[in-house]
């Protein structure tokens, strides 16, 4: 499993939460270096001068592909590992390049 951190229809009371069924939460974090916009009606991370608060979650390998498939890698959200602020290490979904 790895860890992932979430921060918008992901989270808990989201939308496409159901996409982390098995997933078991670890302590929330907070990635710094992000700042968040909005694309088709959406929270997007993109690089900055900012911090986000989020949700981490360790996800079993099988919910990846539905992962990538929801957030529509690579074309508008791209697969990135982090360091949290507490020296944890995650993948997060941020802005593909043609979005910015």
């Amino acid at each position: 499993m790895k860890r992932l951190f979430v921060y918008g229809s992901l989270k808990s009371n989201g939308s496409a939460h159901h996409l982390l069924k098995g997933a078991k939460r670890d302590s929330d974090g907070i990635v710094d270096g992000f700042i968040e916009i909005q694309h088709r009606g959406y929270p997007m991370l993109q690089r900055g001068n900012g911090a986000i608060s989020g949700e981490v979650y360790w996800v079993p390998e099988p919910c990846w592909p539905a992962l990538d498939d929801w957030e529509e890698v690579p074309e508008v959200y791209q697969r990135s590992s982090v360091t949290l602020r507490d020296g944890r290490s995650a993948w997060l979904y941020e802005a593909a390049p043609r979005i910015n």
